[in-house]
């Protein structure tokens, strides 16, 4: 009987989680992700190029990195004019965030981004040109990325090397664009870049009945395991 009640109580622990927001980080590698710049009325999806002042990354420095949990970046040639950034559709589903942290790249302080603007849609966004129409504004301002840097590569990312920024949100999004308008010293900078961007907040989604009851399902069935022992 003992054992019965124990699964229950693990059950009802486990739809009473799901109907909870989670907090946590937002972004992962496994997201989708588009690099580009704003034209001001556009976001325009970029490619891969080399010493370029066009929309466009070195190989080995595309868009993926600032998501990849390690210290290689993404680097933009054209960000020194325009304000190039990301669209991320986080895999997790519809969240609403709060904050957000940036680490800076290995080298190159004057490419460090001197300004932010984050936007949200719930739009699903294919193609490669999107109006800013599509997006609300949520935080912008100002950035003081330290002067220290982290490492190239599969460098680790430190906490001296970054900056967290929190803002009021209450609204929920599936895709996220981040835009640096600016960087630390223009004059000598020939595009913008960063090694990591992290959103943090909680899901708003309550998750699929199906995935919910396999989850629980595989709780029980761990307990039922342990409690034989």
């Amino acid at each position: 009987m003992l054992k019965y009640k124990m699964k229950l109580m693990l059950l009802l622990a486990v739809l009473t989680l799901s109907t909870q927001s989670i907090a946590g980080v937002i972004f992962s590698s496994a997201d989708d992700i588009l690099g580009g710049y704003s034209d001001g009325s556009q976001f325009l999806v970029g490619d891969e190029c080399f010493n370029s002042t066009e929309n466009c990354w070195p190989g080995g420095e595309d868009p993926t990195n600032i998501i990849d949990g390690f210290g290689q970046k993404y680097l933009n040639f054209i960000g020194d004019e325009s304000p190039s950034g990301v669209i991320i559709t986080a895999s997790i589903g519809s969240t609403i965030a709060d904050s957000i942290k940036l680490w800076t790249a290995n080298d190159a302080e004057s490419r460090d981004p001197a300004s932010f603007e984050l936007y949200g849609t719930n739009i699903d966004l294919t193609g490669s040109a999107f109006s800013l129409n599509l997006f609300d504004l949520i935080a912008n301002g100002p950035l003081a990325l330290p002067s220290s840097r982290n490492n190239g590569g599969a460098g680790e990312l430190l906490d001296i090397n970054s900056q967290t920024i929190s803002f009021s949100n209450s609204n929920a999004y599936s895709s996220y664009l981040v835009l640096f308008p600016t960087v630390k010293d223009a004059d000598n900078a020939n595009s913008t870049q960063i090694a990591e961007i992290q959103l943090f907040g909680e899901v708003a989604q309550v998750p699929e009945p199906s995935t919910l009851a396999i989850f629980a399902l595989s709780i029980i069935g761990f307990a039922s395991r342990k409690f034989k022992k």
